[in-house]
């Protein structure tokens, strides 16, 4: 068809769709043979940064018993970015923060919940002997606490209204929802678009108070110092036996596109070595949940 000549009428955009999502499902089902070599070929990782130091560690291991296996660990993407990397077949296995939605389900993606790791709050400055409340954390969201015990001002570091750190901050208390709504209503303020950006702003900034996990701490060396809560310092123990109620659950994704080394990754991840490297990197592994 030449371009000056009439084109037949778009389809309805809900009838398109349907077919796009029908062609991403259908693509993806059709690019791995069923019996390709599980020993063999690429998996490509990306998702939610919190969680790459440690995919890292764990890629690392598997290809030393697998070397005919290579892994691939994207920058952060994101819980949203690693979910949709998935179900547009762009990567094997994406790592999130939150379970998969209805809608999300619906466009061929399962999820496993593998681990959790302490939800914490983080500072360039020395904690030792600091101990804060709830309440204390907000009252310095909100603004009516502006300075550190010292007399230092506190600097805040925020991430985007939509992010996963924000709603588990929202999440903490009615007071800490009110809190964190007015900080971001605030001009000025640091927001950090990624939880690397995040962890290194809070590292160069004198006074910093931002969140992050235990497990991106650990297994990326960060400078950084962690507070306690009533008394409590986030840890892997203190997690488990319910001392420190502040967590993050994390989940792997996979869409029908998945590499046929990917599961086996996955199983090693599960395995008695896979966890050990989780209770190492700051995780409380979940082993043999589906």
């Amino acid at each position: 068809m030449k371009c000056h000549e009439k084109s037949a009428p778009a389809p309805p955009r809900r009838i398109y769709a349907i077919l796009s999502a029908s062609i991403v499902i259908f693509t993806c089902l059709t690019a791995a043979p069923l019996n390709a070599d599980v020993s063999k070929g690429e998996i490509i990782i990306g998702g939610t940064g919190s969680a790459l130091g440690s995919m890292a560690e764990l890629s690392e291991a598997f290809q030393k018993r697998n070397p005919g296996v290579s892994v691939k660990i994207l920058p952060s993407l994101g819980s949203g970015g690693g979910i949709k990397a998935a179900i547009d077949c762009v990567i094997d296995i994406g790592i999130i923060s939150r379970p998969l939605k209805e809608e999300e389900l619906r466009q061929g993606v399962v999820d496993i919940e593998y681990a959790v790791t302490p939800f914490v709050f983080v500072t360039s400055k020395k904690t030792e002997g600091l101990n804060f409340t709830l309440r204390d954390i907000a009252g310095i969201y909100s603004g009516e606490i502006k300075t550190w015990p010292d007399g230092s001002p506190v600097r805040l570091i925020l991430r985007p209204a939509s992010d996963s750190d924000t709603l588990m901050l929202k999440g903490m208390s009615p007071e800490m929802d009110r809190a964190v709504g007015k900080a971001l209503l605030q001009e000025g303020m640091i927001i950090a678009p990624t939880d690397q950006d995040s962890a290194g702003t809070a590292e160069r900034v004198s006074g910093s108070l931002g969140t992050s996990t235990l497990s991106l701490i650990i297994s990326e060396k960060r400078r950084l110092n962690m507070l306690s809560l009533n008394g409590v310092a986030p840890g892997v123990k203190s997690l488990s036996d319910g001392a420190y109620p502040f967590y993050k659950k994390l989940f792997l994704v996979t869409g029908p596109k998945a590499a046929p080394a990917a599961k086996k990754f996955i199983e090693f991840i599960k395995s008695g070595e896979g966890s050990a490297i989780l209770s190492r990197t700051g995780y409380l592994p979940l082993t043999g949940k589906k």
